[in-house]
């Protein structure tokens, strides 16, 4: 092999084994993608979970978190309403991401309730790491603490760090229903089965216990050749918001956490998050501190490291029909 010809060699391997390199933080290799057909049924969710709990692999075009099982305690003390409808439904149980030329599609598995009640469902996604922080995109999502209008903001009382800073949130309360905030609160697409929905964002779930998601690149962008991290917690639902967590349960709200009366505090209301095991979200969510009035944001719990980094392929894919 002459000089040339080995330069052009090494160069190959290099540039292979690059690629070989690019990885998420929880699984090697990069997302295709494939399209879904938001209609109830996870049948075209194809991909095989990771058999060890909180990991994830990519297979078939998706990218798989595995959650372990029972470790839907928030702090570590939290405890569900004592009213059967509510028991399990915030454990998450698996999260899932894949994408076409038009969306970016999302599944979540909890584990079932007592009863029918869809769990609240948030998503936070970081679109440029610690390149930049956007005002107000650390707060997932506040809104108007004095209002506690759906539309304005999740009130879950969880920030994430600096460089977790999100461009957009996600909530999602129920079937049909869901909102999306940019990154300074403001809402730029919603869900609720009327003809005033966004065009495109489509929401459904699957026997109480599982939820399909399609959003727009149109509103959210396009992630050929880019690497997100998403922020997933489950909570209580009421009222397309998340419910209050109190010191004592009761019939219609957890227990374990700060509050006393139906007024806001600054425990976090999720009781499971994404990509850490029991012990760092236990931390994350219990890192709120419980002197601090109502509402105030410097003292929500902060998330560092429950998180999950997801590269999209940069393919170019076709359009969804």
């Amino acid at each position: 092999m002459g000089k040339r010809a080995l330069v052009i060699f090494c160069v190959i391997v290099a540039i292979f084994l690059s690629f070989q390199d690019l990885h998420s933080e929880e699984t090697q290799g990069s997302l295709a993608g494939h399209t879904i057909k938001v209609d109830g049924s996870i049948g075209d969710w194809t991909g095989t979970a990771p058999a060890k709990p909180n990991t994830a692999v990519v297979d078939k075009g998706e990218y798989i978190w595995k959650d372990e099982t029972g470790d839907d305690t928030g702090n570590g003390k939290y405890t569900y309403p004592t009213n059967k409808a509510f028991a399990k439904g915030a454990d998450l149980l698996e999260f899932r991401v894949t994408w076409d030329g038009q969306n970016v599609y999302f599944l979540i598995k909890r584990a079932r309730p007592g009863d029918w009640w869809v769990p609240y469902c948030l998503i936070g996604i970081d679109q440029d790491g610690a390149r930049g922080v956007k005002k107000g995109a650390q707060i997932l999502t506040q809104g108007d603490i004095n209002s506690l209008e759906a539309d304005s903001g999740a009130f879950g009382e969880l920030k994430v760090m600096p460089a977790l800073a999100c461009e957009y949130v996600i909530g999602i309360a129920k079937t049909y229903n869901g909102k999306i905030w940019d990154a300074d609160g403001k809402l730029v697409a919603k869900s609720t089965g009327e003809q005033t929905d966004t065009k495109g964002f489509m929401i459904k779930d699957s026997n109480w216990s599982a939820i399909e998601i399609a959003i727009p690149q149109s509103i959210i962008g396009n992630p050929a050749g880019k690497t997100w991290r998403f922020i997933v917690a489950t909570g209580v639902e009421e009222d397309g918001r998340l419910r209050e967590i109190y010191k004592e349960a009761t019939e219609w709200h957890g227990g374990g956490g700060e509050d006393t009366t139906a007024d806001d505090g600054t425990d976090p209301d999720f009781y499971d998050l994404a990509g850490s095991d029991k012990a760092t979200q236990e931390s994350e969510l219990g890192s709120y501190n419980a002197a601090s009035p109502a509402g105030d944001t410097n003292g929500f719990a902060v998330i560092k490291r429950s998180h999950l980094t997801v590269n999209f392929s940069a393919m170019k894919l076709a359009s969804a029909e």
